[in-house]
């Protein structure tokens, strides 16, 4: 899905959001500079998979929080996880929350640190345009993901 298609299906489902607009950005450091005086929880997304590659996740963490590796694996059932790659990405797509929406298997599933959801009730995520943030609450971004098939979880990374 692209951005008009994003913003289209929020509206169908009536949830209140605010698109901000800024230079393309790669980090969540280099959206900062733009938006740091907004009020919305900024994370960073990370896809990663167990190391057989049966499993891939898309995990949101604050953006100051380092994955906690082995806690990962203790709240995901596994004994290896490791970052995907490249190539697997972009096969995948998964960059953004809203990316699970191009992953008709529904076999992604988005797990939320449990910091990122207390650090406040708006969150700040890319429509698959990284010019772009849209923030939204937690309770409908995974009203959204949820209409489509997608595993929201909340754990503690």
């Amino acid at each position: 899905m692209h951005t008009q298609e994003i913003l289209q299906l929020l509206d169908d489902h009536d949830i209140n959001y605010q698109v901000f607009s800024h230079p393309a950005v790669f980090t969540t450091k280099e959206v900062d500079k733009y938006l740091e005086d907004e009020d919305f929880a900024k994370c960073k997304t990370l896809f990663i998979k167990t190391r057989n590659a049966k499993n891939y996740y898309l995990l949101m963490l604050p953006e100051d929080k380092k994955i906690d590796w082995q806690k990962a694996k203790a709240e995901l059932l596994s004994s290896s996880l490791t970052f995907a790659t490249e190539a697997e990405l972009e096969e995948k797509g998964a960059v953004s929350p809203f990316s699970l929406l191009n992953d008709q298997s529904n076999k992604i599933p988005l797990i939320v640190d449990q910091a990122a959801m207390e650090e406040n009730n708006l969150v700040g995520v890319h429509p698959n345009d990284n010019t772009k943030t849209i923030s939204l609450t937690w309770i409908d971004l995974a009203r959204i993901l949820s209409s489509y098939g997608h595993l929201f979880e909340e754990r503690s990374l």
